[in-house]
């Protein structure tokens, strides 16, 4: 019943130079935004995404040793990209350019799904800050219907962090007895045995 606001008030002094906020995430984009400068385009899904190697190399390792390495990709001025949707893959561009996650509206109706479609392809190209928002953004958003494909996708991906925070949901008395019951659940005990016989041991069930 109660809320807690902490803050902190910084004082300068009469000789201190206020210095704003760095830019360069709105910079850069801009500069995605615009197309200006960008060197490669990405087919997905049908869809031409416009890019700049240089960005895309310096915050992927994984981008840096493929499309930009000894690949045959890395001249080439069209890749092509297979399993990743155009939205799941242009949110994953504006983390690159930006530090930040794209608005909730702009991944349509099923968010927990499109989240889910991100964390993968941030673990695929080793972005490990975006698979955490995207961790973190699934926990907040948590239901008895999403639980099974939150930990399944987790569990996939190699995201202990969230996957830890599911199975303490499950192990929630009022969870777990709604769950068991849900077609994700069943499918969860197909599709990942080991996984559900944890969870069937931490509620003693």
């Amino acid at each position: 019943g109660w809320v807690t606001f902490l803050c902190s008030v910084i004082v300068l002094g009469a000789d201190t130079i206020a210095v704003p906020p760095s830019g360069i995430g709105c910079d850069l984009g801009f500069l995605l935004d615009s197309d200006v400068g960008t060197d490669v385009s990405f087919i997905v899904k049908g869809e031409t995404i416009q890019a700049h190697r240089a960005i895309l190399a310096a915050r992927s390792p994984v981008f840096q040793a493929e499309p930009f390495g000894t690949m045959s990709d890395a001249t080439s001025p069209s890749i092509t990209l297979q399993d990743i949707e155009p939205a799941v893959f242009k949110a994953m561009l504006v983390f690159m350019y930006t530090d930040e996650l794209s608005e909730d509206e702009e991944f349509g109706d099923n968010l927990t799904e499109m989240m889910q479609h991100l964390l993968a392809a941030a673990d695929r190209y080793a972005l490990d800050w975006l698979k955490l928002m995207c961790a973190r953004k699934l926990w907040n958003i948590i239901s008895e219907d999403t639980f099974a494909s939150t930990l399944a996708c987790a569990e996939t991906h190699n995201c202990p962090e969230l996957k830890s925070k599911c199975i303490d949901f499950f192990a929630m008395e009022k969870n777990f007895k709604r769950i068991v019951f849900t077609a994700g659940f069943m499918w969860l005990v197909q599709k990942f045995p080991d996984l559900a016989a944890k969870l069937k041991e931490r509620v003693g069930i």
